[in-house]
Order: structure tokens, then sequence, then C-alpha cells
């Protein structure tokens, strides 16, 4: 845990300047986006050759490295969402305009999935691809998190064939076909959406 101002209880930990919760036996429980971003990358050493044999594909390096930062169970917090600020622009007014049409701008919380431990880290980076589709085609996209907006959760995707994050809206179109759902780009890159967190 990166924790300089620590106390225990019972054996959790609690790093009062970040928020943050630990169990000593278990790793992190809950972090900040803080936490993350001072992770050094590649401080969890994951056996990618496994996974990607078992998902058909190699995953991208900047996917490796969100996952190789920190073993936790969520990385929670609430960012003043500005469509103009998160939403990269497609093209698509639709999709675009989707969360100021839904009027789902202010103060928005959220969580990421981070690898909790690394004896089920395969399992649930193979999860974080697969299961969350329900079984449809949607291209090589791990799900890495959430926005709970007032209109539901908008699912936050890291494409592994571009490294862009991606949103999108499951909730409001056809679930089987992914373009006919709400969706777009929050960032060109995980290092930079993770910056407009913070």
């Amino acid at each position: 845990m990166i924790a300089t101002d620590k106390w225990y209880n019972g054996g959790t930990v609690e790093n009062r300047k970040t928020g943050s919760y630990s169990d000593e036996r278990k790793g992190i429980i809950m972090a900040k986006i803080e936490d993350l971003l001072k992770a050094e990358i590649g401080a969890v050493c994951i056996g990618w050759q496994r996974i990607e044999e078992t998902l058909g594909f190699s995953i991208h390096k900047d996917l490796k490295d969100f996952y190789s930062r920190i073993l936790c169970r969520k990385i929670n917090g609430e960012v003043d969402f500005v469509e103009a600020e998160f939403l990269e622009k497609t093209g698509n007014e639709r999709n675009d305009t989707w969360i100021s049409f839904n009027e789902c701008e202010g103060k928005v919380e959220y969580s990421l999935s981070p690898v909790k431990s690394l004896e089920t880290a395969n399992e649930e980076i193979e999860y974080a691809f697969k299961e969350w589709t329900g079984g449809n085609d949607f291209g090589h996209r791990a799900m890495i998190g959430q926005f709970y907006f007032n209109i539901g959760e908008i699912l936050i995707l890291f494409n592994n064939d571009t490294g862009k994050i991606e949103w999108i809206d499951c909730e409001y179109g056809y679930f089987d076909v992914y373009e006919e759902n709400p969706n777009g780009i929050l960032a060109n890159c995980i290092q930079d959406f993770l910056e407009k967190l913070c």
C-alpha cells in the first residue's frame, strides 16, 4: 500500500491522506485514483502469457500497465463530469451529446476495477473481456469500470485494438449489437483518462 500516514485496526489499515483501506492479509480493499497514479507500473507481476493464450490475442501494453500497478478490489471516486472535457468527439451527434442530452453533467461517482489478487488475476482479466458482453461479440474490449449517472451505469471500456478508453450505455439500445448502443470515446489512452479522474 502506498502510505506514510496509516493506522491499524484489527488487521485493517486506513491511509488517512488518501482514504484508501486495506486488509494486511488480502492487500488493498478500496483505493483512490491517486493511489493508482502513484503506484509503479510493473509493481504487480501478472503471468500474461497464459491469459493471452486463453483469450486468443495479445493484450495491449497500456492495459497491462493498468493491471500491473496495484492489487485492489475497487478504486472509487467522484468527478465533476463535463461532457466537453470528458468526451472525445466522434462525429456522431447523438453519442457525442448523450451525457448532456440526458442532463447527466455534474458530480458523478465512478469505480474502476483493477486486479484483486494474484491468485485470481487470470480469471479477473478474462472476465473483464468476456463476461460483461453477455456472450456477444463486441470486439476486444475489457470493462475496467463504471460511471454511476442518474440514468444508470455507463460502462468504461478499454479497446484493446486501439488503446482508447470508451464508454457504452447498454441500457438504451440493443445490447447484442454494439453500435446500436450509445457509445463513444472518453480518452485516446488510459493515462489521459486516469488523469481526467483527478
